[in-house]
């Protein structure tokens, strides 16, 4: 066996102006070693002793050699404040009394681990050059691996026994952990532990952690202690993760609670999932707080049955009748209570007042220092107004969660709030707000200290839609392509699914075709076939796909399928009643049975009083608003009142600039199309240049003045008729469809065949795709 003399080591010893040097270092470092070789260098014998040597010994320098067993000694004061040299060689768990005092007036040298290693210098002085680099290639230097190979031991099994016994036993609760987490890469390796991380040990170091850590679980004597250095160090979901398997779920549920159904945002959604498989199913059944957070994780999923029968399991049906609920403290805690007025954002339940108002009543059994609970009450109730269209008021209890959220400081849940007002103002059409608040979505996701996939891709969209309303189509034409099936199979609410398909639907109609639109409808269709308020969101935007695809009895068919008092003969009656009307899908419904009537009958009696009403609806959107004000420009035209249409054009322009929006003026393309085509509205507008950048925007964006029929010369009256017949109209609907009579549908009809070169229908619609004008 070949000795390595440490002659580096012990020039510094014997060097050093501390009275004091402690060796301090695990098992197999070459401890006892080197005190020898020191004690024959220095003509001294060592002490091995539990008890410590006399400061009235023989002269010179005092060697010890502390037992591995001792946990705590107590050093002669002399030493302590003497000048007599004294080297003291222990391990990190035994305790030497009173030697902190001396470390903090500098009389102490220490020496651990990595400086025990050794060097390549000192591996090459006992064996050679070639074998000195790969030996510490192999080590890193460790005296008992170093010696195990020497001696041409390499079972990799009993140096992780070695580890084991020697080395993790001994060790406290807090360094072990700070081992785990430094293997793991959740954070740095301490001072303590950073020897075992090497590259060259840090494979049977991990073995033995694993089995280490298996043992003190399955005896759970040390999973406590295990546990509460994990939570020290934040990392309660390992804490909760020991505790569990050990079998103490009751301390697991401890810890559990004291975040509740919030661990979801603050250690993310993996880690929440984690967990609750980790509870029994006895356990999750009796306890409320588990009980809820299965149901949030089923919401996350996108899966709100499963939560609400989840909730029926344990509280019976009437834990699904939320106005019952929230009206009865008796019965539920104020937890309960709030967690399922949360749970309303993802419902298909109508909000009424008196369930408002038992909502807003909540508030007041929560301290005004319980800013998780509060904000997350505000985020709620921030939903009714948001689908009643009341912006101004939603966006002032967005702000109220915010600063809960922000107090609280968990970043998740401000990243949504954030997300919340950024739909807000895209929904009023504030591009520039929306952007804003985008980025400070982003700003808060990147502080999430996890990651989050579901609420990536929810910033990937919001993202999206704020470059689509400046005319950049590509960011949402790749989210549609690459992340949508994902982002569709999550947690969904109704705000979010409504900007969904008005986005999608829209940027698929417009860069790719009518049909790929209609086809991710349908994908929600089927995913949202429970939720009648999403099949009727779908089915609105469906109708306004096929309106700007030039289908429009096909539009018509569709909205007439739809259950509801806003139906073709309401809205025709209608005038003052369209500035009353609240529901937001009523107004939705009215919305677009309007556009179908500005297109087929824009010189309709009081359709401009008709205009002028929903206009004035304080319900509207800003979109749907900035819609209307381009149909009255419209209408104004084709009645001859070429001034009104400038103007009215003129100012929905200017508010679009204003707002950093195109995308409502784009999908209004089938009516800007023919004011954009009219000299004396472009001449007007090119006076302005407000006006001129909105109609550079749309040209980038797509938007083409071209007009159906261009190319061939058809009369308006013409090309509406193809249309018509190209979705399979017959002569007498088309007839009353537009008013006329049939003999006059037949004379319009002759026309087009002689323009297209035909005789009959079905040459006129594969002559018209032929030539691109229907597709």
């Amino acid at each position: 066996m070949v000795e390595i003399i440490r002659h580096g080591l012990l020039q510094r010893i014997e060097s050093a102006h501390e009275p004091i040097v402690v060796v301090d270092a695990v098992a197999g470092m070459g401890k006892s070693v080197l005190v020898s070789q020191l004690a024959s260098s220095l003509g001294t014998n060592v002490w091995r002793s539990d008890l410590p040597p006399s400061h009235d010994g023989p002269p010179g320098a005092v060697i010890w050699d502390v037992p591995p067993a001792s946990v705590e000694i107590e050093l002669d004061g002399d030493f302590l404040d003497g000048d007599r040299r004294i080297v003291i060689a222990k391990r990190p768990q035994t305790l030497i009394r009173g030697l902190n005092r001396a470390i903090v007036y500098r009389r102490v040298l220490r020496l651990d681990e990595k400086d025990l290693c050794y060097s390549v210098d000192e591996l090459t002085a006992a064996f050679g050059d070639a074998a000195a680099q790969a030996l510490s290639d192999r080590t890193a230097g460790w005296p008992f691996l170093v010696h195990l190979l020497t001696q041409g031991i390499h079972d990799e099994g009993d140096i992780v026994r070695f580890l084991m016994d020697e080395v993790l036993e001994r060790m406290s609760d807090g360094v072990f952990v700070d081992l785990c987490l430094a293997l793991s890469g959740e954070r740095p390796g301490s001072t303590q532990v950073r020897y075992l991380l090497t590259d060259a040990v840090k494979e049977p170091v991990s073995a033995a952690v694993n089995k280490t850590m298996s043992r003190w679980i399955a005896e759970a004597t040390r999973a406590p202690g295990i546990a509460a250095a994990y939570s020290a160090r934040g990392h309660e979901t390992d804490a909760i993760l020991v505790l569990q398997r050990a079998g103490l779920h009751e301390l697991a549920l401890r810890s559990f609670l004291a975040y509740g159904t919030f661990f979801i945002y603050v250690f993310g959604p993996d880690a929440f999932d984690r967990v609750l498989d980790g509870f029994p199913a006895e356990l999750a059944g009796q306890n409320e707080t588990i009980v809820t957070s299965l149901a949030l994780q089923a919401l996350k999923k996108g899966d709100v049955p499963r939560a609400q029968r989840l909730l029926a399991d344990c509280y019976g049906s009437r834990a699904n009748n939320v106005l019952k609920v929230l009206s009865d403290r008796a019965a539920f805690s104020a937890t309960f209570r709030s967690f399922r007025l949360v749970m309303l954002i993802y419902e298909d339940i109508p909000l009424s007042d008196e369930l408002l108002e038992q909502a807003t009543a909540l508030l007041s059994e929560f301290p005004l220092n319980a800013h998780l609970e509060r904000g997350s009450i505000y985020n709620a109730i921030l939903e009714f107004y948001i689908r009643r269209r009341r912006f101004e008021v939603a966006l002032d209890l967005a702000a109220r969660a915010l600063s809960h959220y922000e107090q609280a400081g968990v970043a998740l849940l401000s990243f949504y709030i954030n997300l919340h007002q950024a739909m807000i103002h895209l929904m009023i059409g504030d591009a520039i707000r929306a952007r804003r608040s985008a980025e400070e979505a982003a700003v808060k996701l990147a502080r999430a200290p996890f990651h989050s996939p579901m609420d990536t891709r929810l910033l990937g969209l919001l993202e999206a839609c704020v470059a689509y309303e400046d005319g950049k189509p590509e960011p949402l034409a790749q989210f549609l392509t690459t992340e949508m099936d994902e982002f569709s199979h999550g947690e969904v609410w109704a705000t979010l699914i409504e900007f969904a398909l008005q986005y999608g639907s829209q940027a698929l109609s417009e860069h790719f075709s009518v049909n790929a639109a209609r086809g991710f409808l349908d994908r929600w269709r089927t995913y949202q076939v429970y939720n009648r308020q999403f099949r009727l969101m779908i089915e609105v935007r469906e109708a306004v796909i096929l309106q700007n695809g030039n289908r429009w009895q096909q539009a018509a068919e569709t909205l007439a399928s739809i259950q509801s008092r806003i139906n073709r003969t309401w809205v025709e009656a209608a005038v003052d009643e369209l500035a009353r009307l609240q529901d937001q899908d009523e107004i939705a419904l009215a919305v677009v049975w309007l556009r179908h009537l500005v297109f087929n009958k824009p010189d309709r009696a009081h359709l401009g009083r008709q205009l002028a009403a929903l206009a004035n609806n304080l319900n509207l959107s800003g979109r749907q608003r900035l819609c209307v004000e381009v149909w009255q420009a419209f209408v104004a035209r084709r009645q001859r009142d070429l001034t009104a249409a400038r103007s009215i054009l003129q100012k929905a322009f200017e508010k679009a600039a204003r707002l950093g929006t195109v995308a409502p003026l784009s999908e209004e393309r089938v009516f800007l199309h023919e004011l954009t085509t009219d000299k004396r509205i472009t001449d007007f507008l090119a006076t302005m240049p407000t006006a001129q950048s909105i109609l550079r925007r749309l040209r980038d964006a797509g938007f083409s003045g071209e007009k159906l029929g261009a190319e061939s010369e058809l009369t308006r009256r013409e090309a509406r008729l193809l249309l018509m017949i190209a979705e399979g109209a017959s002569n007498k609907f088309i007839a009353n469809a537009l008013g006329l009579s049939e003999a006059t549908v037949k004379f319009h009809l002759g026309n087009l065949y002689r323009k297209l070169g035909c005789n009959r229908r079905r040459e006129a619609i594969e002559a018209a795709k032929g030539i691109g004008l229907i597709t």
